[in-house]
């Protein structure tokens, strides 16, 4: 309630009137001594020849206390009124500073964003009451994870009655996820600042944050269509139907339809001859992403998780833009969230809704995974695998046993943790060759693994902070190959 200065008031108007009553008390044992006999006064006090007598502090205070206790009422009332200078306004401030007089508006220039993006967000203050507010301080609270890149989320300002002020500031979010701007703090205080009252105003404002396209955006920078089908490969399969390559020439059979005889093979050979095309079909490609608790760790902001999601995010964009039949599954001891296979472009965000909020929490469990999936995609497909390896080894090779069971491909791109947490820089040369010796220790069980893996015919690559993108690109390069 109140403030450092007004504390400090009180404080002294309390040792004043402390000094007060103890000069009182001085003076009646003083009265009670002399009244006995016993109290030597100032002037019977030996001076010795060729001196003057001073006058000490026990003079003054005589000098004063004979005179109807003046030094003992100038502290006991100087104290009161120093006591009364500040309690006195506490009523009158107490009736005009309630924060709930305070409105509160907040507006983001973007409620959904990618990771990296730049957001405004303007914060509109109005006072509803009928007093003015003399001192008043506004903080905004942003998360932590949040970088202020221009302005400042707090205002120090005065608000007359039914006034209403703005400010804003640029924040610039680094990673993706669902934040909350808010609550707002609001402290009042008086015009002589005795006084603060500090209260929240519980208005918040949501904004989910994609992942970072800026790896989808260096893509399109090389170029759509024909670039990119130089650079990865135009992915088609060996079937004959209705396409638009030729493919070769047959017999005519009883249904086949009259546009596709060949007229001029009829004349050479005087034989019905049909002409046959390649006929392109699009891959199915379901990504499944571990979430669980390990895949959380790493350096900040370049965790295993957070590599994963960029990998699903290059993966669904590059499968959109070849109009393959793309699904995502985000799992950990049980699957967390299902997005059904689709072609469809304008379903990307909600591709990267799913992703935004995706978490690294729980335990991991592919088995159930691979059981949900199966259970939805009848057909084989592609099946590209983010996880870290950490947890149920034998779990995992009898997913992948399942999988294959039903024709479909695996692909199974683990994040190797020490990688990922390991900053060689950051350690003695000691410590470096510890951390050598455990790496080629994990690597050599997680290569045991691989080869289980591999009588199954699954493709299982370990990949770091610096190859897990380009190995994603090089894995989608060979699955549109295969067909």
């Amino acid at each position: 309630m109140f403030t450092r200065r007004g504390g400090w008031l009180i404080f002294a108007g309390i040792i004043m009137i402390s000094v007060g009553f103890a000069l009182a008390g001085y003076l009646s044992i003083n009265v009670m001594f002399d009244s006995f006999g016993f109290n030597p006064q100032p002037n019977d006090t030996y001076v010795a020849p060729g001196t003057s007598q001073g006058f000490g502090v026990m003079d003054f205070l005589h000098f004063y206390m004979d005179r109807a206790g003046t030094l003992i009422w100038f502290f006991i009332i100087g104290g009161v009124m120093l006591i009364f200078s500040v309690l006195l306004g506490l009523p009158f401030y107490r009736l005009g500073s309630n924060p709930k007089s305070i409105e509160i508006k907040r507006r983001v220039s973007k409620p959904k964003a990618f990771a990296g993006d730049y957001v405004y967000i303007e914060v509109t203050v109005r006072n509803k009451s009928v007093n003015q507010l003399p001192a008043i301080e506004i903080y905004d609270a942003i998360p932590e994870v949040f970088d202020l890149v221009l302005g400042e989320n707090f205002i120090v300002t005065q608000l007359n009655p039914r006034q209403t002020i703005s400010y804003g500031y640029v924040v610039r979010i680094p990673i993706r996820g669902l934040f909350e701007i808010g609550p707002t703090k609001v402290i009042i205080r008086d015009r002589m600042g005795f006084y603060a009252t500090e209260g929240k105003i519980r208005s918040k404002t949501e904004i989910l944050v994609y992942p970072s396209y800026e790896d989808i955006k260096k893509l399109e920078m090389v170029g759509k269509k024909r670039q990119l089908g130089l650079l990865f490969g135009v992915h088609r399969t060996k079937l004959k139907g209705m396409g638009t390559e030729f493919w070769g020439i047959r017999k005519y059979q009883t249904g086949d339809a009259f546009k596709f005889i060949d007229w001029k093979a009829f004349s050479r050979s005087g034989k019905m001859m049909v002409r046959e095309f390649e006929s392109e079909e699009n891959i199915r490609l379901i990504i499944l992403i571990d979430s669980s608790a390990s895949m959380g760790a790493g350096l900040p902001r370049n965790t295993k998780l957070e590599y994963a999601i960029r990998s699903a995010v290059l993966l669904i964009h590059l499968g959109f833009e070849k109009r393959d039949l793309v699904g995502l599954c985000v799992y950990g001891d049980k699957v967390k969230n299902w997005v059904d296979i689709t072609s469809t472009r304008t379903r990307l965000f909600q591709f990267l809704e799913v992703l935004a909020h995706t978490k690294p929490e729980g335990e991991s469990d592919l088995e159930k995974a691979i059981e949900y999936v199966l259970q939805r995609v009848k057909r084989s497909a592609y099946l590209v695998i983010l996880t870290d390896l950490e947890s149920h080894p034998e779990r995992v090779v009898q997913a992948i046993r399942r999988a294959r069971a039903r024709k479909h491909n695996i692909t199974l791109l683990s994040p190797f943790g020490p990688w990922f947490e390991i900053v060689s820089q950051q350690l003695s040369p000691l410590e470096q060759m510890i951390g050598f010796a455990m790496v080629e220790k994990q690597l050599g069980e997680r290569q045991n693994m691989f080869k289980m893996l591999r009588r199954y015919d699954a493709v299982s690559i370990s990949v770091g902070p610096d190859d897990f993108l380009p190995t994603v690109m090089a894995q989608f390069n060979r699955m549109q190959r295969q067909g």
